[in-house]
């Protein structure tokens, strides 16, 4: 997820979140099907990744398609 945060492009950023978000619903569907996999830290945490993306899909669908992040600052610089 780390990667997508920095992704300028935006079909690249799409795929990538799409691929984190597919992961870690498989992840999820795992821990339900054995209870005694993962841990609750684990589950937090998965939960938290989710919304995080959310998050992250929100302000990148925000932003005009010609302004990119700057990784120094987070903030969009025209480009």
């Amino acid at each position: 997820m780390d990667v997508a945060l920095f992704e300028a492009d935006r079909v690249n950023l799409r795929q990538r979140m799409e691929h984190a978000m597919d992961a870690i619903h498989r992840r999820m569907e795992e821990l339900l099907k054995d209870e005694n996999t993962g841990s609750v830290s684990e589950r937090v945490a998965l939960r938290n990744a989710l919304t995080t993306l959310a998050d992250l899909q929100k302000i990148a669908y925000a932003r005009k398609p010609s302004e990119r992040v700057s990784r120094e600052s987070g903030r969009a610089i025209g480009g």
